[in-house]
């Protein structure tokens, strides 16, 4: 994600300067500053300036920026370049609750042994810390915490104008995230087009079920979105409604429970479902986020 150079020209940009300034403090080439800077300048760190015939560039005012420069004051020794690169940002997201090495490898779609080498190198700077067989954040490194969850959502925020003007987003976690638009824009690039996924009742016409909306759903992640995800995803937009909560629910003959609760976990929501598949069993209300059974069988009626 950032490179040595990309950390030495963020660390010097206390004040706003030129490029030929900061090229001549780090003995570097023109052009090897000019890249940096445009790659900082994607990614919302910097912001460059025109004063009269030359461009200043100064730090952005991004709340992620400024988690950077929290960072770099309280630890300048440390190698950020090995610390936040793009798969060891990925396994900081998820890492609430603690995870096992496992968990982290399904729920990021990293294989193990990239997983394993991020987690390897955040501990040995006490980043990542492990109880009971497995990782979770060190209570004392919440700088990188505030960074990761800054920064992630600033790259969900640029993804979702990029792809939708009318997009919204309903969940984030990390890269991920879940949203609706009426429609996609059509002039983004291959790298975000394959990214996008159809998912919650945007596919349930696959299963042979009619839901009648003007919004369509999408998840965005390099992976496609697993059956079991589609159940996930239509609880997610409104976990609250027992409408949505319904259509779920809807699918479960169709996949089965046997692995909706595993993925329950991965999304933070497993005592929701449990909640939910309770009710399919019992076929009783007892909660707000479900309709009355008679109510919940003529809509699955309305369905088909």
């Amino acid at each position: 994600m950032l490179n040595p150079t990309e950390i030495s020209i963020f660390k010097y940009l206390k004040e706003p300067m030129n490029i030929s300034d900061l090229a001549e403090l780090l003995s570097l080439h023109h052009s090897t500053v000019s890249k940096a800077i445009s790659s900082l300048e994607s990614e919302g760190f910097v912001l460059k300036e025109k004063k009269g015939n030359h461009v200043f560039v100064r730090r952005s005012d991004s709340l992620h920026a400024q988690s950077l420069v929290d960072i770099l004051n309280e630890f300048p020794m440390l190698p950020l370049s090995k610390l936040l690169t793009p798969s060891s940002l990925h396994v900081i997201s998820v890492l609430e609750p603690p995870r096992s090495i496992t968990e982290v490898s399904e729920i990021t779609g990293l294989d193990r042994s990239t997983v394993s080498a991020a987690i390897s190198r955040l501990a040995k700077y006490g980043i990542v810390i492990k109880a009971n067989s497995k990782f979770l954040l060190s209570s004392r490194q919440t700088l990188f915490e505030n960074f990761v969850d800054n920064y992630f959502k600033y790259k969900t925020n640029m993804n979702l104008r990029a792809v939708s003007q009318n997009g919204m987003l309903i969940w984030q976690r990390g890269p991920e995230f879940l949203f609706k638009a009426e429609n996609l824009n059509t002039d983004f690039g291959s790298d975000l087009k394959n990214k996008i996924h159809p998912t919650a009742i945007s596919i349930f016409p696959n299963y042979g079920f009619d839901v009648i909306t003007d919004m369509k759903y999408y998840f965005f992640r390099k992976k496609s979105p697993c059956e079991e995800e589609f159940f996930i995803h239509t609880i997610l937009i409104d976990p609250y409604s027992p409408i949505y909560n319904s259509y779920a629910l809807a699918l479960v003959p169709r996949l089965g429970s046997k692995n909706l609760l595993k993925y329950a976990i991965y999304y933070d929501i497993e005592a929701h479902v449990r909640n939910l598949l309770e009710y399919i069993d019992k076929k009783e209300k007892r909660s707000d986020f479900v309709l009355p059974w008679n109510e919940y069988q003529e809509l699955l009626e309305s369905l088909v």
